[in-house]
């Protein structure tokens, strides 16, 4: 599944690319995904194997005008129709985010916090993460009612611990070491 969802959603990020709608085919893509996705009814339909793919394209295109997507966005929805693709929609959204990203030099990070941050504290971080990887970060912040403080930042598979938990930790080993 994995493997359909990366080169659908390649095939996307090269074509919105190629002709600079990048930005707004990501939009369009989510906004049709969580439409799908809240409309219990319309993911019914989308995923019934009973209804004729010529009726899942009459409503297909009057959802898409009505909501004026571009035109790569509508083609893409359309080809995932007739390919009977729309089922991997969620994959395909996922794989097109982390490609365009790929493509644009941005890492998205996951910080992990007992406490929301202040601004000045969030772009010293956003400063140091980008010293760190060469790249541009977007920071997506989750809270952790039982962390002590301090942060936990993940960037792909690496993992980097800034928890009072991890540092009182250091603090016992080198105690324990001497």
């Amino acid at each position: 599944m994995a493997a359909i969802a990366n080169r659908y959603a390649k095939a996307l990020v090269d074509v919105s690319f190629q002709q600079g709608l990048h930005e707004t085919v990501r939009k369009e893509l989510v906004e049709f995904h969580r439409l799908v996705e809240d409309n219990r009814e319309l993911l019914h339909f989308y995923t019934n194997p009973a209804v004729p793919l010529a009726s899942k394209k009459a409503v297909t295109g009057e959802i898409l005008g009505r909501l004026n997507f571009s035109q790569p966005t509508r083609n893409f929805i359309f080809i995932l129709l007739d390919n009977y693709r729309i089922n991997y929609l969620a994959e395909i959204v996922k794989a097109f985010h982390h490609l365009l990203n790929e493509r644009m030099g941005v890492v998205q990070a996951e910080v992990t916090m007992a406490a929301g941050l202040d601004r000045a504290t969030q772009d010293r971080l956003v400063s140091r993460l980008e010293a760190l990887t060469g790249k541009k970060v977007v920071l997506q912040f989750q809270a952790d009612p039982l962390l002590l403080g301090g942060v936990i930042t993940r960037i792909g598979d690496t993992i980097y611990d800034g928890s009072v938990r991890q540092q009182l930790e250091l603090i016992k080993a080198r105690l324990s070491a001497q």
